[in-house]
């Protein structure tokens, strides 16, 4: 009898939130560190999005411990307002490589768009698999 190793479901959560006015971007670099030691343990990937304003960060992995993530996410005071945009299942990663990527977006005229569509999301109560996408490419 030949016994098939099912992988592991995967999800991607999608959340956003509002920065602390306070913090400087020494705090990214400390949030970068902490999170590439702790995902690496928990095989999560992932890509955190921000401004001077915003946080959007997708997170990969089982759903135990993406759901585990983000509720501890949830209460970090680096942040609040926490809103989920996402929570889905999913066929593959799209930040394999990334057990946590980061990227500013500068308010420059290339990021014109993405910072619109960042600040909009700040906004609003739903999010299209269109905005995130845009918003995907630009962290890939």
């Amino acid at each position: 009898m030949i016994i098939e190793h099912a992988e592991p479901t995967l999800y991607q959560l999608v959340y956003i939130s509002e920065r602390c006015r306070s913090d400087s971007d020494q705090v990214i670099n400390d949030i970068k560190a902490q999170a590439e030691h702790n995902n690496q343990k928990q095989h999560i990937t992932g890509a955190l999005l921000f401004n001077e304003r915003y946080f959007l960060q997708y997170l990969e992995g089982e759903l135990e411990a993406v759901t585990a993530l983000y509720n501890k996410i949830c209460h970090d005071s680096r942040h609040h307002n926490v809103r989920l945009l996402v929570h889905k299942e999913i066929a593959q990663r799209d930040f394999c490589r990334w057990s946590l990527g980061v990227k500013k977006l500068l308010d420059t005229e290339e990021n014109q768009d993405l910072l619109s569509l960042l600040n909009m999301l700040g906004q609003a109560n739903s999010v299209s698999e269109t905005q995130l996408d845009w918003l995907k490419l630009a962290l890939k």
